[in-house]
């Protein structure tokens, strides 16, 4: 019996022959892209069960093929769970190219990457309220060739994807998470500091506060215009008198030129940080928006003293400035 025993497993032994065969490295989902890290060798006994030899060139021959099928880590992968990318669909997936922005980036983005994937927002204006930048998603960068990401996935994933550059207005961007670190909490911590940013720069276009809205009469319109305070002696305040100056323009310049001089008196009863709002009838309004294109400058403004005669002080200054000019 001890003899017997010994002969079958010597002669089970010599049978057990294990080959190198191509396996997962790690979890593969269906759709996935393959890479070269993607794949592993390991010795198994294969028999009849579809398997990819293993050789050093195989992962590179192998990189950017698509899996049909979700592959646990460690199974083995045949020829028959691999797909042409090419071929577009299989199962339910479908083929999306993305393109990225990369610019948050300056040191590049390599594929393989656990990335946030981002909303560039929209810079407010006077006309539109705009949105802050903002973390949309975090992923790993599948098959990214420098410029766009290509994935293959189900239908109702494939139309967010397709539709997500018209959405932002613009390319999503991309921005790699630090080795080791966590995409959740850098995600928290880039969405406070993009809504903060952005709350400044809508607050810049209406420094005057909600207040500042309640003052317009029905019929007019908002005018919000940057002065130029070099001609300024002292601080300009709220409140304040004071004339709106046309800087002119050199003698050489386009038109033959124009001495500065006083455009008209004006209360700064909506003023601050150098910013004059002004609330006007459409025809008055036109004038304001398109002033400091007219100019070819910021108007400037000078303060005068309350109770003081404007219309002599702005022919002094015409003419002094007007004589200085001219034999400039």
């Amino acid at each position: 019996m001890a003899a017997s025993v010994v002969g079958f497993w010597a002669t089970a032994d010599a049978f057990d022959e294990r080959f190198p065969a191509v396996v997962a490295a790690r979890d593969l989902p269906e759709g996935h892209v393959l890479s070269a890290a993607d794949l592993a060798s390991a010795e198994v006994l294969v028999g009849d069960v579809p398997h990819i030899v293993w050789a050093a060139a195989v992962p590179e021959t192998l990189a950017g093929l698509v899996v049909s099928a979700d592959v646990a880590a460690g199974s083995l992968l045949g020829t028959h769970l691999l797909v042409e990318p090419s071929s577009g669909a299989f199962g339910d997936a479908l083929e999306v190219v993305v393109p990225l922005d990369t610019s948050l980036a300056p040191s590049g983005v390599r594929e393989g990457e656990m990335v946030l994937l981002i909303d560039p927002g929209l810079t407010p204006s006077r006309e539109r309220a705009g949105r802050p930048r903002s973390v949309i998603r975090w992923r790993e960068l599948d098959s990214f060739d420098g410029s766009a990401m290509r994935l293959f996935v189900p239908p109702a994933e494939w139309v967010w994807w397709r539709a997500l550059p018209a959405d932002l207005g613009a390319s999503p961007m991309v921005l790699p998470v630090p080795l080791g670190g966590d995409a959740a909490t850098l995600a928290a911590d880039l969405d406070e500091l993009w809504a903060a940013s952005y709350e400044q720069e809508a607050a810049a276009l209406h420094p005057f506060g909600d207040e500042w809205r309640a003052q317009a009469s029905p019929g007019e319109l908002e005018v919000i215009i940057a002065l130029d305070l070099s001609l300024a002696a002292s601080t300009i305040t709220e409140g304040d008198l004071a004339l709106l100056v046309d800087p002119g323009a050199p003698a050489d310049g386009a038109g033959g030129g124009r001495p500065r001089s006083v455009l008209r008196p004006i209360r700064l009863d909506h003023y601050r940080d150098g910013m004059l709002g002004v609330w006007a009838e459409p025809a008055e309004w036109v004038w304001w928006r398109t002033l400091p294109q007219r100019l070819g400058a910021a108007p400037m403004v000078l303060r005068v003293t309350d109770g003081s005669d404007t219309d002599a002080v702005a022919a002094e200054l015409n003419d002094r400035w007007r004589r200085a000019w001219e034999q400039g």
